[in-house]
């Protein structure tokens, strides 16, 4: 398992040689100097990029990191497709875990950056967590601008929901 991500990314490269889209294991998309940067992976990936490309254009520093090859998880490659300059991490997941501390690609995140503290960045980043699309539901920019705008809060609500109105848990 630990050759498998080279591998595949070997084989990503290999492809946009043959079609000219180049995919990574985690692709990143937005400011170099990016504070806010979204992790996800799936369909909503695309609906984040087109968010965090009209933030752009209004000068915000954010991003998204899109990924491509979730297990197994490669740390280094992660690590590599962050800005260090990244303050600020919100991790999207499309499931639910009962009784979990975190969803899946959440925990994994958290884990690779309590874990690899070596890597400099300029401030540790902290993560916050949450659901969306559960049940086909919809997922637009206007959560998305709703999520990055809660990213900036001194104490952004954590394992929140996105496009549910969550009136059991209140994690809406």
């Amino acid at each position: 398992y630990q050759k498998v991500p080279a591998i595949v990314q070997v084989c990503m490269d290999e492809f946009a040689k043959h079609t000219g889209r180049a995919y990574h294991l985690f692709d990143y998309v937005g400011a170099p100097d990016a504070e806010r940067v979204v992790v996800l992976m799936g369909s909503g990936a695309e609906a984040v990029d087109e968010t965090v490309q009209y933030l752009l254009a209004k000068g915000e520093k954010v991003g998204v990191v899109k990924v491509r090859l979730y297990r197994p998880f490669s740390v280094e490659y992660f690590l590599n497709a962050l800005p260090t300059t990244v303050k600020n991490i919100a991790v999207l997941d499309r499931t639910k875990e009962p009784g979990g501390i975190g969803e899946p690609l959440y925990q994994d995140v958290v884990t690779a950056l309590s874990e690899n503290n070596h890597v400099s960045f300029n401030t540790p980043p902290r993560v916050i967590g949450g659901r969306y699309g559960l049940a086909s539901k919809e997922f637009n920019p206007a959560m998305i601008l709703g999520l990055f705008d809660e990213m900036r809060k001194v104490s952004p609500k954590n394992q929140f929901t996105l496009g549910i109105n969550d009136d059991v848990t209140h994690s809406s």
